[in-house]
């Protein structure tokens, strides 16, 4: 089972450093979310690769990364969901957290050494709200990335639980095998939200968009 879960560990991390040459082949043809999402892919295989680099290298800790992904995350994928539900406040969100996050590191500097749960856990709890706001704009019209929505939906929801019982947010005694498990857990539901967003670009963006 542990060289089963080290080898979806694996493909996450080449997949998130080959699903932007995937999307980048097709990012002047298509649109605004398109493209910022693209960037978001770009974003997190850049970090994915540091990450990787640190733990080869043995150069460290790459705790810090983290912070650069919980919030490059949010950003990106919140400028995404503004783009596809036309919310403007959206962008007044961004700016607040932003503001809430620089004084969480004004406060405690030492939080760069650790592991800013409760930051992580938020912004994606707010990014799984306007995934949830666009299911059900969904309803009433055809919308484009669902498959992506489903997939950001699941995971962050997923992840945001799994770091509130994992005691990462909450001091909760629970034995370390379960945190691990719980860690397992994330893993598979990453992988089935990249599986989702091959879904998305084979459906969708597979092929050039006719222009008439």
């Amino acid at each position: 089972m542990d060289g089963f879960l080290d080898l979806i560990r694996d493909i996450t991390i080449y997949f998130s450093m080959f699903y932007p040459i995937l999307y980048l082949k097709n990012f002047m043809g298509n649109n605004k979310a398109f493209k910022l999402f693209t960037v978001y892919l770009v974003i997190i295989g850049i970090i994915q690769f540091s990450l990787v680099l640190i733990v080869k290298t043995q150069l460290g800790s790459n705790i810090f990364l983290s912070h650069f992904y919980f919030i490059l995350q949010f950003v990106l994928l919140s400028f995404f969901y503004a783009e596809l539900l036309k919310y403007k406040w959206i962008y007044g969100i961004i700016v607040l957290v932003l503001i809430s996050v620089i004084y969480q590191f004004t406060v405690d500097p030492e939080l760069f050494f650790r592991y800013n749960a409760i930051g992580f856990v938020v912004t994606q709890l707010i990014i799984v709200t306007y995934s949830l706001l666009y299911f059900y704009k969904s309803l009433s019209e055809k919308n484009e990335f669902i498959i992506i929505n489903i997939g950001v939906f699941i995971y962050l929801l997923s992840s945001s639980i799994i770091f509130a019982l994992g005691n990462l947010v909450f001091d909760i005694n629970i034995p370390e095998s379960i945190s691990a498990k719980l860690g397992d857990i994330n893993i598979v539901l990453y992988f089935v939200f990249q599986i989702l967003i091959f879904i998305e670009w084979w459906k969708n963006f597979s092929k050039p968009r006719i222009k008439l």
